[in-house]
């Protein structure tokens, strides 16, 4: 029987187009028989993970035989196209019967020429000969020669022939790492790679020539100990170099050293490479963490002389029982005189790539088998990820209609190169799988993240992602191991947590949850175009929404032998985790006191705040919240950027939410962070003392606050978790973790105030102290998501800044128990999506925000300021006919009584309070002063331009259209000769054809429309008989009078504020107070106070649940009841009202500046 187990394919070459990639499928062709693997979806670098088998029949295997794979892309409509082949003999397997042999063959184009992107497949193939059959001459295999001298002589024949799984188990099973030597048999044996040439045929000579051996450092992972700072040395016969100095059990360094020889190859190549990783700050000079050996001819027998990315299993030399001691990643290369290097192949995604097949172990190193299983429960808040116009057809026709669903979600979770999904639900927003994935690993594993995806199944086209959330094994699990040294002497002083510290340590195995995870990615917003932010839907940079959340469990099992699989979760473990599902209030207010630093500031501007769905504006499952502050338009600051002109009163936004009680994890969060910080401070404080050569009186004082402070901060013991209800493993795993560490510090602490006698040398402890604390301050189980505040213009969403919610979370334990932002204003820097914008700001906003329980919300009344004031709020509408008659609702588009955008009818008489509110009065006209502002505020010189435009058939004369002045978007604008000078300023020059721009010697420029635009794209300042439109600008430049200097317009009195309408030329174009003769539209503003009914404070804004109800029975147009469906809602509007500001005054003296960077190519800027 020949067995065939085809792994993988890397840097296939893409033939796909529109920012797609190929989808690979393998098929191979044996004596004429052909087997295929599945499809994988985009992806160039697929893993399979399959096996073939093809019964011989009784018969040997033919030494001319052969195995031909072909990769090929996978075509839905057509014959599939041609990637790479790759023929691969089996003479070979004849002296090595039942022994697995692995391959790494490099894919030839049609030409069967290398197509220069290194393209390579990984397969391992096994021939099992049939009983009786005589076995050719035995061949010890040389996938790799024995890792030093004290190798193990003796033969794999006398020892009982077995498969190993990957040989035996079922496809897409995980095969075991490979060895370095030749004691263990093959059933214990793994993929690895093969060499053509064995050790007693390799061609040597004895004739001395060059070579070099060029050993790449990359990344250590898992290396055991605490605090510690690793260093790689680095010998080849006698030569020794070292990487820097790093600090952590997982350090990058991403170095490269070249060794030089003038050997003969008989002599180098049973020479040793041998890695020492060292912990350079240990009380023993240069400690031993763990060592790698092998000899330069095992490098030197890989085809071309490399190994590339291979992760090396560290031990100890003279224990190796003691198992691994970590993991170090190198790419090794022997190259002779004459030989070309080869390309560092691209690294792999962490998730796909299988690193325990790519493990180099030495003889007698056995990793613990082990399984990771994860329960993926259910999933909320899933947004519309399907178009809707098949469930509108279905509505047309009479059938249910399901929009608010219109997503079909499945589950996939990598690790360490292995994926499996859930089932997939259909129809789903929140779905229910109930399913237990299980993936073997080998322990310790040297992958850190488990990648956990949320997609959306598609029948006709790719699968779409909706979310992705990494689960750091560095975070949910604990190696355990020693004190570092520092700690030793303390050990038989912690007595109070002998009950908490076992005597194997405090080391646990991976574990998570039960918890919900937030997704994070993309706008909810549904769109049938491409997404412009698919990549934050995969993680690969800060999510700017959220977008619904997934309950899971983490559990790891150390047993061998587990398959790949998923299975329905006992309903037994069902009932279990309804504990963990309870809900509590949480009452979110947020108080907008400044917003500079505008940019593109041509629409009114939209403050939104929302935690989870809970106050999106377009979101459609949580109730209408007062979520969104008023539209401003932006002011010129008289500098460089735009403000909002809030004035005294300042916009307030409230949310009420739903979420778990997790309060013992933020709190503890909270008191660590709290401690970390003042620890920090402390540090620079002494060394800012130092730096200056204070005295060493002052010295003494800084250092000994900064001892005492720490000792009060780690003496306090962390919340007791004992009797919540919704404790998990994790949270019981971390909090001894915790407590043990802050006790240790606090012992140290105490010993280092009495015996230290230089403040230099305690730096350093400081600084271990302080990076140990910085460790505690994370935390995996926080389910209530981050508060996003978002900038909208107009209708479209432009910046945002995610806050974490344990940063402004009350607490009634106390304020180091609170966020270090809650109830205290912070300055937020917003940000664009992706950050494509390079160092430009899109906005700066001064916001005070508060978090908490709904049964603290009565601590709010200690921090809030000014006096909180609740209004409804309906807008009046009216028009006039042919620009002559009077002003009214006759030929209205709009609602007589609406909202802000005309959209939502919002009659005056049907306005309902809330629940616990009353009316404080009656309607009164109060204009929105911040949307009047044109755009000329705030600027002293402003230049006026329109646009001349002109329409043709192609090919005939241009004539003047209708409206033929518009501005920059085509809309339209009176006559040159009818646009008036403000008031307060004057012109400077007349009306001017701008021919300074990529225009004709008339100012012409010329487009085409193509449907459905209603106007060109793109303008040329060459015309051609195909153009269909053209256009001109004219600009007029005027200045403000300094002696009649119009103010910005003032909050005027009620008594003061007459009839307060608004005008434009048209609905939705920008108002003014001004009456023109080319207007037809106007509205006014009417707002109703409103009241608590009983005397609360300013927390009564948290009882705002809700909407404004309104009375569905009214008729705004005829005043009379009629049965007819609600519109729209409308949240009440709260503003923060401050009786008086206060002036400040700035001093700045700038001195100097000293090598700063220029940001330009030139020096002509």
């Amino acid at each position: 029987m020949l067995r065939l187990a085809i792994r993988s394919a890397a840097n296939l070459p893409n033939v796909e187009w529109s920012g797609r990639q190929s989808d690979p499928v393998a098929s191979v062709v044996f004596q004429g028989v052909k087997r295929k693997t599945r499809v994988i979806s985009n992806d160039l670098n697929p893993v399979w993970n399959e096996t073939f088998e093809w019964d011989l029949k009784g018969a040997t295997l033919d030494p001319a035989s052969e195995l031909h794979i072909v990769i090929k892309d996978h075509e839905k409509i057509g014959s599939n196209r041609f990637l790479g082949d790759a023929i691969l003999p089996l003479k070979d397997l004849l002296f090595a019967p039942n022994f697995c042999a692995t391959h790494e063959l490099p894919l030839l184009d049609m030409k069967k020429q290398n197509n220069g992107q290194q393209a390579t497949v990984n397969l391992q193939v096994c021939y099992l000969p049939p009983p009786g059959s005589t076995p050719a001459p035995t061949v010890r295999p040389s996938a790799m020669r024995s890792s030093g001298p004290d190798e193990d002589e003796e033969d794999d024949e006398g020892e009982e022939q077995q498969q190993g799984p990957a040989a035996g188990g079922p496809a897409g099973q995980a095969a075991g790492p490979a060895r370095v030597g030749g004691t263990d048999r093959p059933a214990a044996r793994a993929p690895r790679r093969r060499s053509t040439k064995t050790p007693s045929t390799r061609a040597v000579s004895r004739k001395p020539r060059d070579f070099q051996v060029r050993i790449r450092v990359i990344e250590a992972r898992q290396l055991p100990g605490n605090n510690i700072k690793p260093v790689v040395k680095v010998t080849v016969a006698g030569q020794s170099k070292r990487t820097r100095i790093r600090k952590g059990n997982n350090p990058f360094f991403d170095e490269t050293f070249f060794f030089n020889f003038h050997l003969s190859s008989a002599e180098l190549f049973d020479e040793l490479i041998y890695f020492k990783v060292l912990h350079s700050h240990s009380l023993r000079a240069d400690s031993e963490i763990g060592t790698f050996k092998l000899d330069v001819g095992t490098v030197y027998d890989e085809p071309r002389h490399t190994f590339q990315r291979k992760w090396l299993l560290l031990c100890d030399p003279e224990d190796l029982s003691s198992g691994a001691k970590g993991y170090l990643k190198v790419t090794l290369l022997v190259l002779g005189a004459g030989d070309e290097p080869p390309e560092d192949r691209s690294e792999a995604v962490e998730e796909r790539e299988d690193i325990e097949n790519n493990l180099l172990r030495p003889a007698g190193v056995s990793l613990r088998g082990a399984f990771l299983t994860l329960r993926a429960y259910r999933a909320e808040d899933v947004p519309q990820m399907d178009d809707a116009v098949l469930d509108t057809v279905k509505q047309i026709f009479g059938f249910d209609s399901n929009k608010k669903n219109l997503v079909d979600p499945y589950l996939e979770v990598s690790f360490a190169g292995k994926t499996l999904c859930t089932k997939i639900i259909e129809k789903n927003a929140n779905p229910e799988w109930n399913q237990a994935i299980s993936l073997p690993i080998r322990f310790p594993s040297m992958c850190e993240r488990l990648r956990i995806t949320l997609y959306d199944w598609d029948r006709l086209t790719h699968n779409d992602a909706v979310g992705t959330a990494f689960l750091s094994m560095s975070q949910i699990s604990c190696p355990g191991g020693d004190e570092p040294e520092a700690f030793i002497t303390m050990r038989c002083l912690r007595l109070n947590l002998l009950r908490l510290i076992e005597d194997e340590g405090t080391g646990f195995l991976p574990t998570f949850g039960p918890c919900f995870i937030n997704l994070y990615g993309s706008p909810r917003e549904f769109t049938g175009f491409p997404d412009p932010y698919e990549e934050l839907n995969f993680g690969k940079g800060e999510g700017v929404a959220y977008r619904g959340r997934i309950l899971v469990e983490l559990t790891t099992k150390l047993e061998d032998h587990i398959n790949n699989k998923v299975e329905p979760i006992p309903s037994d473990d069902l009932l279990r985790v309804e504990k963990y599902l309870r809900r509590r209030r949480y009452n979110l207010c947020a108080t907008f006191y400044s917003a500079t630093m505008l940019r593109e500031v041509n629409e009114p501007i939209q403050f939104e705040v929302s935690i989870g769905n809970y106050g999106n504006k377009y979101d459609v499952t949580c109730p209408p919240l007062a979520s969104t502050t008023q539209y401003s338009r932006a002011v010129f600051d008289g500098c460089s950027s735009y403000y909002l002109p809030w004035g005294n009163i300042k916009p307030v936004v409230t949310l009420t939410s739903y979420w778990e009680d997790v309060g013992h994890r933020l709190e503890a969060l909270n008191i660590l962070m709290h401690t970390q910080r003042r620890l920090e401070v402390n540090i620079g404080r002494v060394r800012a003392t130092l730096q200056a050569r204070e005295p060493v009186e002052a010295v003494a004082v800084s250092w000994l606050h900064a001892i005492d402070t720490l000792i009060e901060d780690c003496s306090q013991a962390l919340p007791e978790i004992t009797e919540r209800p919704n404790v998990t493993p994790l949270d019981r795993e971390v909090w001894r973790a915790r407590s043990a560490t802050l006790a240790l510090i606090l012992r140290s602490a105490q010993r280092l105030r009495e015996e230290a006698t230089r403040v230099e040398e305690t730096l350093s402890e400081l600084d271990d102290w302080l990076e140990r604390l910085t460790e505690l301050t994370r935390e995996p189980q926080n389910s209530i998501p981050d508060v996003v505040v978002w900038m909208l213009r107009g209708d479209r969403r432009v910046a945002f800044a995610r806050i974490p919610a344990h940063e402004v979370m009350h607490s009634s334990l106390g304020p180091h128990a609170c966020g270090k932002n809650c109830g205290i204003t912070q300055t937020i820097v917003l940000k664009y999506p992706q950050d494509t914008h390079g160092f430009k700001i899109p906005g700066q906003v001064r916001v005070r925000i508060w978090l908490s329980l709904a049964a603290d919300s009565k601590s709010f009344n200690e921090t809030s300021e000014g006096k909180l004031a609740v209004f409804a709020e309906t807008y009046e509408n009216q028009t006039r006919l042919a620009l002559v008659g009077g002003w009214g609702t006759t030929g209205l588009t709009r609602h007589k009584f609406s909202d802000v955008t005309g959209h939502i009818k919002l009659p005056m008489h049907s306005f309902l309070p809330p629940l616990g509110w009353q009316w404080d009065g009656d309607w009164f006209v109060s204009p929105e002063r911040s949307l009047l502002h044109e755009a000329d505020a705030g600027h002293m010189e402003f230049t006026d331009e329109v646009f001349e435009s002109n329409l043709r058939l192609p090919g005939g004369q241009w004539r003047a259209l209708s409206d033929n002045y518009t501005d920059v978007n085509g809309e339209k604008l009176p006559p040159l000769a009818d646009i008036e000078c403000p008031a307060g300023w004057f012109w400077e020059e007349a009306w001017t054809v701008d021919t300074k721009r990529a225009v004709d010697e008339s100012g012409w420029e010329y487009g085409v429309t193509i449907p459905p635009d209603a106007r060109p794209r793109a303008w040329v300042p060459a015309e051609k008989m195909y153009h269909t439109n053209r256009r001109r600008r004219w600009a007029r430049a005027r200045r403000r009078d300094t002696r009649k200097a119009a103010k910005l317009p003032r909050v005027l009195k009620p008594e003061e504020q007459g009839e307060g309408w608004e005008y434009a030329s048209l609905f939705g174009w920008r108002y003014h107070l001004e009456m023109r003769k080319t207007d037809t539209s106007r509205r006014r503003r009417w707002r109703r106070q409103m009241e608590p009914s009983e005397r609360l404070g300013p927390s009564a804004v948290f009882q705002l649940e809700g909407a404004i109800q309104v009375d569905s029975a009214w008729d705004d147009d005829e005043g009379k009841k009629v049965s007819k469906p609600v519109l729209g809602v409308s949240s009440p509007t709260i503003s923060c009202i401050f009786e008086q500001g206060y002036r400040y005054h700035l001093r700045c003296y700038l001195y100097q500046a000293r090598e700063l960077i220029a940001l330009d190519k030139d020096s002509f800027s």
